[in-house]
C-alpha cells in the first residue's frame, strides 16, 4: 500500500467537495490522481474505461430507474393524494390524526418509491399545507414531513439498499425483509411521537363507515403496490429488478383504470426519471472508480485491522463510524456517502462478525440521520423548497426523529434479530 497516494486521494476529493466541484467529478478527478501515483498514465486511461463500463454490466441496477420511474409517475398521477386522504380516513380519531397520517403516508409513499427525497417532497407538497391550515406549527409540520421521509431509505425497494446489495453482493431480496420489521418500529414510533407531541390536542374527526371505506377504495389501488413488491419477491415469482418491472406496469394500469393516465404525464415522468437515474449512476460508476482505488491500494482492509486491534468495544467502533456519517453527510449525499464509505466500513463489519444483512440496515439507517441532521440535510432542503419553512424551525423539528434514528442503530447492531428473523424465516 502506499499511503501518499491513498491520503493524497482523500485530501483531494475532501478538498474538491469543499469547493463545490460536483461529487461525480470529485470522485473522477480523486480516483485518476490516486492511481496516477502508482501507475503510468496510458495504463489508467485503459483501466478507467475498462472499470466504467463494468461498473454498470450489473443487472440489479436495472431495478433502480423502474422504481424510480414508477414512484414519478405514481406522483404525477395524483395517487399522493389519494393515499394521505385514505390514511387521514382511518387515523381521523386520533389525537393530532393530521400529522399521524402524514407519518403513515410517509410510510407507504416510501415502500412505493425507494427514495427519502421523493417520498419527503410527493407526501409534503399534499400534507404540509393542510397541516399549517389546521394550525400546527411549522417545526410540526415541517419535522414530520421531513422526518417521516427519511423511511424511503430503509422500507423496501430501498435505492439505498439496492446499491449496497450490489457493492457487496448481498441478497437484495434479503435486504429488502430485513429493513421491514426496524422500518414499521420506526413508522411506529414516528407516528406514536407527534400524536403525543403536542399539548394542544388538535381536532379530530367524525368519519362514518361509509366514508371511510369509500376513500379507501379510492387509494386501495396505491396500498396494494407496496404488498405486490415484497410478495412478488418473497414468493420467488420476480426479482427484486422484476419486480420494479412489475411496479411500473402495475402503476401504468392503475392510472388507465382510473382514467388519469395521459402519454403527457408518462412522457413528463419519463423525463424526470431519466435525469435522476442518469445522475445517480454517474455517481454509482466514478463511486465504484474511487472505491476500486481504495481497495487497490488496500486501505479497507488496513483501516479494518487497525480498528479491530486498537477498539475496546464494539459499541466504540459503532459510534466512531456513526460520527463518520455525519461528518460525510455534511459534504455528500445518499448514494456518494454510500458508494465511499461501504468498501472501507464493511471489512471492519466483517472482521467484528456482523452480517452483511444486519451491516445494510444499519447502513440504511445511517442515511436516514444523514438526510435530517442540521445543517444541510437533504430532506431539510427538500421540504424547505417546497414550503419555504426556514431551516432552523426544520431543524428544530426533526431532532426527536434523529433521537429515535440514533437509538435504531444501536439496536439492529447489538439485537441483530431485528433485521436476521423475518428473512430467516422467509427465505428458509
Amino acid at each position: 500500500m502506499d499511503g501518499f497516494a491513498s491520503v493524497t486521494s482523500i485530501v483531494l476529493l475532501f478538498a474538491l467537495l469543499t469547493l463545490g466541484v460536483p461529487v461525480f467529478v470529485s470522485l473522477a478527478l480523486a480516483g485518476i490522481a490516486g492511481f496516477l501515483f502508482v501507475q503510468d498514465a496510458t495504463q489508467v486511461l485503459q483501466n478507467l474505461g475498462q472499470l466504467v463500463w463494468q461498473s454498470t454490466l450489473t443487472y440489479e441496477l436495472v431495478a433502480i430507474p423502474l422504481f424510480i420511474f414508477a414512484g414519478i409517475l405514481m406522483e404525477k398521477t395524483g395517487a399522493a393524494e389519494d393515499l394521505f386522504a385514505a390514511t387521514k380516513a382511518w387515523v381521523g380519531r386520533v389525537p393530532n390524526s393530521l400529522s399521524v397520517a402524514t407519518v403513515f403516508a410517509c410510510g407507504v409513499f416510501a415502500s412505493i418509491t425507494g427514495s427519502s427525497i421523493a417520498t419527503a417532497a410527493t407526501v409534503g407538497v399534499v400534507a404540509i399545507p393542510l397541516l399549517l391550515r389546521e394550525g400546527y406549527s411549522d417545526v410540526q409540520a415541517g419535522g414530520c414531513v421531513a422526518g417521516g421521509g427519511t423511511l424511503g431509505i430503509i422500507f423496501p425497494p430501498s435505492i439505498p439498499l439496492i446499491l449496497y446489495g450490489v457493492i457487496t453482493e448481498t441478497s437484495i431480496g434479503k435486504l429488502f425483509v430485513a429493513g421491514l420489521l426496524p422500518g414499521v418500529i420506526l413508522l411506529v414510533a414516528f407516528a406514536v411521537y407527534v400524536s403525543l407531541r403536542s399539548p394542544r390536542q388538535f381536532r379530530t374527526e367524525d368519519i362514518t363507515w361509509a366514508q371511510r371505506w369509500a376513500v379507501t377504495r379510492k387509494g386501495i389501488g396505491v396500498l396494494i403496490l407496496p404488498i405486490l413488491i415484497i410478495g412478488s419477491i418473497y414468493l420467488g415469482l420476480a426479482t427484486p429488478t422484476e419486480a420494479g418491472a412489475l411496479s411500473v406496469v402495475y402503476v401504468m394500469v392503475l392510472a388507465t383504470l382510473q382514467r388519469r393516465f395521459s402519454f403527457q404525464r408518462c412522457f413528463e415522468a419519463g423525463r424526470v426519471a431519466m435525469k435522476t437515474t442518469s445522475m445517480l449512476f454517474m455517481l454509482i460508476i466514478f463511486g465504484e472508480y474511487f472505491a476500486h482505488f481504495l481497495t487497490f491500494e488496500q486501505l479497507p482492509d488496513v483501516i479494518a485491522a487497525w480498528v479491530t486491534s486498537h477498539s475496546t468495544s464494539m459499541f466504540i467502533t459503532i459510534t466512531f463510524m456513526n460520527v463518520a456519517y455525519l461528518v460525510l453527510g455534511a459534504f455528500l449525499e445518499t448514494a456518494a456517502m454510500l458508494l465511499i464509505s461501504v468498501p472501507i466500513f464493511f471489512p471492519i463489519s466483517t472482521a467484528l462478525h456482523i452480517d452483511p444483512v444486519t451491516f445494510g440496515i444499519y447502513v440504511a439507517i445511517s442515511m436516514e440521520v444523514s438526510q435530517i441532521h442540521p445543517p444541510i440535510g437533504i430532506n431539510l432542503l427538500t421540504v424547505h423548497g417546497i414550503s419555504k419553512i426556514p431551516l432552523w424551525h426544520l431543524t428544530k423539528g426533526v431532532i426527536p426523529f434523529l433521537v429515535f434514528e440514533f437509538l435504531m442503530l444501536y439496536a439492529v447492531i447489538f439485537y441483530p434479530a431485528l433485521t436476521q428473523w423475518l428473512p430467516s424465516r422467509m427465505f428458509h
